[in-house]
């Protein structure tokens, strides 16, 4: 019985000694944990000046690293250079000013010397075509709209626009091959775009005489849709509509729909790729026989663009005097102009983009003097 008692009770004591044992490893360590912590370390103890400075690189870092990614993701600058067209509209309200590019008149031709091989452009017609190529869509310089057109897709990306409105007449026919290369362009193009069509985007001429206007229709869609809805912009202190296809009197829906964007109440500019006649100035008839040896927009005094009774509904909406339409922009007459259409609307006729020409839009806020 002695025995177990004596046992029992060195038990005890070693298992006393092992709890002890075991605190003070517990507590030496936490001490010294504390102790530590309470040492500076290098990267922590700077003073006010110091962390400044590691701010201050931590910064530059940052900015550098900025610049690396902008140097990656910057667009080559043009090699053409170009000649600007440019108007200035002032509008009541506006928040902030835009530019906004305008590219039309271009008439590129794609197709020459191609034969049959796309199946749309017959030989037959290889020498139209060539005409076309060699005299209408070449800068003064020897340069090529088929090689241009890169070019303005750079100069468009390089100096970074708010948008562009392409106004019609980009390609000089509907063809496979065109609708091809203004689609490459556009793929390539990083800025919000307009692309209003006109007679020679969805043309039947010359390459493009074996497409029905729904066929060249059917090629645009695969390019952007080409609908009403990409021809629009609100840009919330005013709006920017583009008349499709204007070289041909107006729809009936179409019609409706101006109509709705006129009753929004807000500034609105105007991108149709046929001008409209000035009431107020005879220097556009002037022009127009000069550089088209006829009236050359909408006009009763035109043999070709006589508005029907819908497009001159339109027209009167334009010219009233409480209109909403602060600018109409335009191309088809192949010269610039720029001048008042009524004592209210003032119109800009931009020079074709087939002369190393970019038209540039600047909307300023109207002054209060």
């Amino acid at each position: 019985m002695k025995n177990n008692q004596n046992t029992n009770h060195q038990e005890h004591i070693a298992l006393w000694v092992i709890i002890s044992i075991t605190l003070f490893i517990l507590l030496r360590g936490l001490y010294i944990n504390n102790k530590d912590s309470d040492i500076p370390k290098p990267q922590e103890s700077t003073s006010a000046e110091e962390s400044d400075i590691l701010c201050s690189k931590t910064e530059e870092e940052t900015q550098s690293s900025q610049e690396s990614e902008a140097v990656v993701l910057d667009y080559p600058k043009p090699e053409y250079a170009f000649e600007t067209d440019e108007v200035t509209i002032a509008i009541k309200g506006l928040s902030k000013e835009r530019r906004i590019a305008w590219v039309s008149d271009l008439h590129l031709v794609s197709d020459h010397d191609s034969g049959e091989a796309l199946g749309d452009v017959h030989a037959e017609y290889l020498d139209a075509i060539n005409r076309r190529y060699e005299d209408l869509a070449v800068t003064s310089d020897g340069v090529h709209a088929e090689d241009l057109w890169p070019e303005i897709i750079k100069y468009l990306n390089y100096y970074n626009f708010d948008g562009v409105i392409f106004g019609g007449d980009i390609m000089d026919y509907c063809s496979n091959s065109n609708i091809s290369v203004i689609k490459e362009g556009l793929d390539n193009l990083r800025i919000p775009y307009i692309y209003i069509r006109a007679d020679h985007d969805y043309g039947a001429y010359y390459g493009g005489v074996f497409f029905s206007e729904t066929q060249a229709r059917q090629l645009h869609q695969t390019i952007d849709g080409d609908k009403i809805s990409y021809k629009f912009w609100d840009e919330g202190d005013f709006l920017v509509l583009g008349i499709d296809n204007s070289t041909k009197d107006m729809p009936d829906y179409y019609l409706d729909m101006v109509t709705d964007v006129y009753s929004r109440g807000e500034p609105v500019i105007m991108a149709t790729h046929m001008p409209y006649e000035s009431k107020v100035d005879t220097t556009l008839a002037e022009l127009s026989m000069q550089v088209r040896n006829r009236i050359y927009y909408w006009s009763d005094a035109s043999d070709q663009y006589k508005p029907n009774d819908v497009t001159q509904k339109y027209l009167d909406m334009v010219y009233d005097s409480n209109t909403v339409v602060s600018q109409v922009l335009a191309g088809h007459l192949h010269a610039s102009w720029d001048g008042m259409i009524s004592e209210q609307v003032s119109q800009h006729i931009f020079a074709p983009a087939f002369s190393g020409s970019i038209g540039i839009i600047h909307v300023i806020p109207e002054s209060d003097s």
